[in-house]
Order: C-alpha cells, then sequence, then structure tokens
C-alpha cells in the first residue's frame, strides 16, 4: 500500500510538473511565434509598398516602432513578380534574391500562386518564404520574401523547448523519488500507529467487558432477568462485535502483500448462500441465485469467504421486508463478476460514494434497528483491492447492488 502511496505521489508531483512547463513553454512559443509572424508580415507590407521607392526621413521616422529602419528595404532578401488575370507572369524583378535560379522562376512562382490567400509562408526546396498579393490595377503583384532565419528561430525555440521540457522533467521525478519516501513516511508512520492502537484498545477493552458480561450473568443468576440485564448484554455483544472488526479491518491493511492463489469462487459462493438460505428465510427474505459452475479467480480463500459473508449479511440486513436478495456469479471475458442486489426503496437520494468510507452510515442518528457500524463495506474494499480487483455500487429504484470483478 504504502509503495502505491509513493509511485502515487511521484506521479502526480511529475504530472503536475508536465503540466506546468507545457504551459510556460508553451506560451514562450506562441508568444514568440506570434511576435515573429507578426514581423515577418510587417516587413513583407513594409517592402511590398516601397520595393521601387526611396523613403523619405519622415516616413522611416514613422515606421519606427514597427521595427522598421533605413536599411530594412536592403536587409530583406525578396522577388517582386506581376501577374495578369491569366496567371501569366507580365513582370519580374529578382535583383534582390539569390537563392532562386531563373530556371526555378516559374515552378516558385507557380507554387507560390497556387494558395487562394492573400498572405501566407511556404516552404520551398527546405527554405522558408512569405508571400504577400496585393492588387495593382488588373494586375496583381506577388511578393515573396526569404524568412528562413525568423522561421528557423521559431523551430529552434521549439526544439529546445522540447528539451528543456523534458530533462525538467526527468529531474523533477529524480528528485521527487528521491524525497517520496520522506514525504509518505509521516503517513505510514500514522497509519502504523494507528493499527498498533486499535489493536492495543481491543485487547485492554476485552478484559472489562469479560468483567461486565460475567457480573450481568451473576445479576441475573441472583435476581432474574430484566430489560436492564438484558440491554447491558445487548450492548457488550455489540462493542465486542465492533472490536472484532476493528481488529480484522486492521489485519487486513497488514496483509497488503498477501500471496494469492487459484480458489473455486462457485464452491466459495455457493457455501456461502447454504448458510444464508434459514437467514433469508427467517427474515421473510426471498433469496435468489444464479451460481455458474467451474469459476475460479485468484484471491485469499478465507479472504474471499469473508468478502461474500460481508456482502450477503449488508444485503439481508437492509433488504426491505419481505423483498428479494438476488446473487449472481458468471464469467465475463478472462474475469469473474459477482452481483449482489437487494430491494431498498430508501435508496434513493444517497450518496453511495461514500458507502466505502469507513465508519459510514446513511442512518446519520446510529439509532437504526438494523445494527451497523460502517465497517464492514469498508472491509470488503479492503479484500477486493488486496485480490487486485474493483467493486462498485449502484442503485436503480428499489433495487441497489454491489458488482465485483476479480
Amino acid at each position: 500500500m504504502y509503495r502505491k502511496l509513493r509511485l502515487k505521489f511521484i506521479g502526480i508531483a511529475t504530472l503536475s510538473t508536465a503540466v506546468v512547463l507545457f504551459i510556460v513553454l508553451g506560451s514562450v512559443n506562441l508568444i514568440t511565434y506570434r511576435n515573429i509572424v507578426s514581423d515577418i508580415y510587417t516587413r513583407l507590407d513594409f517592402i511590398s509598398k516601397n520595393s521601387d521607392a526611396i523613403l523619405e526621413t519622415e516616413e522611416i521616422e514613422k515606421m519606427k516602432n514597427k521595427d522598421i529602419t533605413p536599411e530594412t528595404q536592403y536587409e530583406a532578401r525578396y522577388i517582386t513578380v506581376m501577374v495578369d488575370d491569366a496567371g501569366n507572369v507580365i513582370d519580374f524583378d529578382m535583383a534582390h534574391i539569390a537563392a532562386i535560379e531563373n530556371s526555378e522562376l516559374n515552378d516558385f512562382i507557380k507554387y507560390a500562386t497556387s494558395r487562394d490567400d492573400a498572405r501566407g509562408i511556404f516552404t520551398y526546396d527546405g527554405l522558408s518564404y512569405a508571400f504577400l498579393k496585393t492588387s495593382v490595377g488588373n494586375v496583381v503583384k506577388l511578393t515573396i520574401m526569404d524568412c528562413t532565419r525568423n522561421i528557423s528561430t521559431i523551430n529552434y525555440l521549439k526544439r529546445f523547448s522540447i528539451y528543456i521540457g523534458t530533462l525538467g522533467l526527468l529531474i523533477v521525478m529524480l528528485m521527487v523519488s528521491i524525497f517520496a519516501r520522506k514525504v509518505v513516511e509521516p503517513f505510514v508512520k500514522n497509519s502504523k500507529a494507528q493499527r498498533q492502537f486499535i489493536t492495543n484498545a481491543s485487547h485492554e477493552l476485552k478484559t472489562p467487558l469479560a468483567v461486565i458480561s460475567a457480573n450481568t450473568e451473576v445479576i441475573e443468576m441472583i435476581s432474574g432477568k430484566s430489560e436492564w440485564t438484558e440491554s447491558t448484554v445487548k450492548q457488550v455483544n455489540r462493542l465486542s462485535e465492533l472490536i472484532s472488526q476493528l481488529v480484522v479491518l486492521s489485519r487486513l491493511e497488514e496483509r497488503q502483500d498477501i500471496v494469492l492463489s487459484d480458489v473455486d469462487m462457485s464452491a466459495e459462493v455457493s457455501s456461502v448462500m447454504t448458510s444464508f438460505k434459514s437467514i433469508a428465510e427467517t427474515n421473510d427474505i426471498t433469496l435468489v441465485t444464479e451460481i455458474e459452475d467451474g469459476i475460479h479467480v485468484m484471491a485469499d480463500q478465507k479472504g474471499l469467504r469473508e468478502l461474500v459473508n460481508i456482502l450477503m449479511d449488508n444485503a439481508v440486513k437492509y433488504c426491505d421486508e419481505k423483498g428479494t436478495v438476488a446473487v449472481s456469479l458468471a464469467r465475463k471475458g478472462k474475469s469473474a463478476l459477482f452481483t449482489v442486489s437487494n430491494d431498498y426503496a430508501a435508496g434513493e437520494g444517497v450518496d453511495y460514494r461514500q458507502f466505502f468510507d469507513r465508519f459510514y452510515r446513511e442512518d446519520k442518528s446510529h439509532n437504526s434497528e438494523k445494527q451497523g457500524y460502517g465497517i464492514g463495506l469498508s472491509m470488503a474494499e479492503s479484500l477486493v483491492r488486496m485480490f487486485k480487483g474493483k467493486i462498485a455500487v449502484s442503485y436503480k429504484k428499489p433495487v441497489i447492488t454491489f458488482t465485483i470483478t476479480l
């Protein structure tokens, strides 16, 4: 159990770190991408409007807030092409680019003009280019600018973020793994102290309970039975049962590393059903069973029998008057599906998520005629967890169903 707790802590810490790194590095990449692309389109727009003009100083000053300088026009590598409505090249200027040969011009222009967007970024021969289409009368002016360095910066940051994120995650996993034992240690000590307290308190309580029970018997022998002595005996028995259940639950938690073996579940369930037939008849309850033969599971024989007993006791105890308890055991793929259902008209609106919590009882007053301590289902969950199975509860008016998959 503690190993699982450590692994869960490591998993949660690692996942939290991964989410934080993803958000931080993702935000940095997204902001950088948007800024670089915006800068590309700003320069492309500037070149498209001023490729044939020499700007005055006043015009350059207006563009400085967009990182446009007198050198921008000369730093950029670009090509301008004039295309008519039919897509034929009327004129072009390749004086400001060296990566495109004259022989490649037609393919290059065709590749760029094939896009429907007015502007965009594409890759040609391993290099990145940004294009902008503008109308000049009946002619389309196509400006294509080399933006390989800008796109390379984006790709470099992306790869760098992946490397840093992965390295950071590995470092966090290593550090958390080293310190996880110390983080979980207080919970381990607290859990052990609780179990030790339950064991010690149980032993200490058994003696005074035995004395009270013996004294009550003596009083009954001398003065005869009365409602007071019967009440005392009843409460002593209840307290003794509670102590026994607490001890069993404590021992279950200590046996987390139990060795599982092949158990004939069909035989175990049938055996428990035989003992509950008379109890069901006494309580005027109809017991319906549908048990498939030859179903084997990996479990502890004594623990499996205790699990079935707990669910059956719970079903009979909380079944409506003259109601029905239905038990089913069948194969489901490679697993065994065991269900216990009973009529429970008062089950609507109940929070079934808490049913397996220790000491949970739907009757908050604890004065219900159906005596219980809210320990049985918690024990059932512990047993199922030990058998590496699953337990669930569902309600469909007026029937409550417990389902176990092993």
